[in-house]
């Protein structure tokens, strides 16, 4: 019984990663999108003082939406990679698993 707890566990974070991942690819492919193409300047103010290029074209951001798009930017491969590396590990280990049990089957059964 004590195993079946750990699968669930470990279950319910592999899920938690990949609604983690679909969460952090939304925002990532939407919010940077619509702060620069959409509440940007096409010119420098005092409002609006930082440059970002995107497809040649320059665009400028407010303090707070280049801190947004630097977030974005800089935590998504973080959070991604993360809860991919988990997922790998997570099929690894459950992969080995059922090997051993396959494994311990077969001594039941009186196979060498």
């Amino acid at each position: 019984m004590k195993s079946h707890l750990y699968l669930v566990i470990f279950t319910i974070l592999a899920a938690i990663c990949l609604l983690a991942m679909l969460a952090v690819t939304i925002i990532w492919m939407s919010v940077p999108t619509r702060i620069i193409y959409q509440e940007s300047s096409l010119v420098r103010t005092q409002e609006y003082p930082f440059e970002v290029m995107e497809h040649g074209h320059s665009y400028f951001l407010t303090p707070k939406q280049k801190h947004t798009v630097n977030l974005i930017r800089f935590y998504t491969p973080i959070i991604w990679f993360s809860g991919f590396g988990y997922l790998l590990l997570f099929t690894a280990f459950g992969g080995f698993a059922r090997l051993r049990l396959l494994q311990r089957q077969k001594s039941r059964a009186g196979f060498p």
